[in-house]
């Protein structure tokens, strides 16, 4: 595979990396039971994002939270 961000510095990179997942937890409900709020890994990407960023650490953590985080091990409830 290519690396993608050759072109950048490592803050720069690992700033973008984070970014990803970060929006991976807040898009995909099923990566927001597992990494979401309350987490650990959750509390570690979110205080290195904002770190990064100079941005306030609970605004990193609003602005990331998985609304409708979703255990995808969980049976499928019908809807009637």
């Amino acid at each position: 595979m290519m690396k993608q961000m050759t072109d950048l510095q490592p803050v720069e990179q690992a700033s973008r990396a984070l970014l990803h997942i970060l929006k991976q937890i807040r898009d995909n409900p099923s990566v927001g039971w597992y990494c979401g709020l309350g987490t650990q890994s959750f509390a570690l990407l979110t205080e290195a994002y904002s770190t990064i960023k100079g941005i306030d650490l609970e605004e990193v953590r609003e602005e990331f939270q998985c609304l409708d985080a979703k255990n995808p091990a969980a049976p499928e409830e019908d809807e009637e």
